[in-house]
């Protein structure tokens, strides 16, 4: 009686995990999501803005190389990388303390900078705010934190 109960209990079982497969196969995928930009390498004497989310799980979501004219980040959940359209405000380092950019679909984003003390190599950011948008058109404000560095020639 025993053996015949285990046997309807593996027979259930295994129809369950066949059956859930069939399901996860048919499913349409969802877009991968990327919560973080990957490693960023600067070459010898160029400077760059690393920008990360202020809570916690702290994630690189921005990254702008001096005198560049794009920028990369992380918006809803996809990496993305943005025209720079304009800069303004104060200069810090190489970088300005405000900057409007576009992404490939015309989207409207925005930066604003504090800067910090002077560190070795570069300095503080302990205050940034980038606003965007999501994809039901809400205005999306990441407070961010992060630093200005350069690598040495």
């Amino acid at each position: 009686m025993r053996l015949l109960v285990l046997a309807a209990c593996a027979l259930a079982l295994t129809a369950c995990a066949s059956g859930s497969s069939r399901k996860q196969s048919a499913a349409t995928p969802a877009a991968p999501t990327a919560e973080s930009l990957p490693a960023q390498t600067l070459a010898p004497g160029a400077c760059g803005l690393f920008l990360w989310t202020r809570d916690e799980p702290r994630h690189f979501v921005f990254f702008f190389p001096a005198g560049g004219a794009k920028a990369r980040a992380v918006l809803n959940g996809q990496q993305t990388e943005l025209n720079v359209v304009s800069q303004g405000g104060e200069v810090f380092a190489q970088f300005m303390t405000e900057m409007k950019m576009t992404t490939p679909s015309n989207l409207s984003v925005s930066l604003s900078l504090q800067p910090g003390e002077q560190i070795e190599g570069g300095r503080r950011v302990p205050s940034a705010r980038m606003i965007s948008q999501n994809a039901e058109g809400w205005e999306v404000i990441t407070p961010l934190s992060g630093t200005t560095a350069c690598q040495p020639e």
